[in-house]
């Protein structure tokens, strides 16, 4: 719900992304857009992180923001919910390196 706020969307990406964010949710003659997290694993820090994601619909392509531990561009990204278990059994743990994350549900919102 907090996110229904367009401030509290660009809140959530680094400030350096900030300026884009705005100009991508002032391009739409509706105010309608889609915004998410997105889990990935960091190709420079080697953390596990959410990272914002925002489009003008569910449908487009979205703009991802960078990672929050330290601020660079996001490559290993599982964009979409559905395919959570197929990124984790191809993505190696950046602590282990395994080539298989594991995923546990803590919790459920809704």
């Amino acid at each position: 719900m907090a996110h229904a706020n367009k401030a509290n969307i660009v809140a959530a990406f680094l400030e350096k992304e900030q300026e884009k964010v705005k100009t991508l949710l002032a391009a739409s003659e509706i105010p309608a857009y889609d915004f998410r997290y997105g889990i990935a694993v960091c190709g420079h820090c080697h953390c596990i992180v959410g990272v914002p994601m925002v489009g003008l619909s569910a449908d487009d392509e979205p703009y991802v923001g960078s990672c929050p531990q330290c601020g660079k561009r996001i490559k290993n990204l599982c964009a979409d919910e559905e395919n959570v278990e197929a990124w984790s059994k191809k993505t190696a743990c950046p602590v282990c390196k395994s080539k298989k994350l594991e995923i546990e549900e803590v919790s459920y919102w809704d």
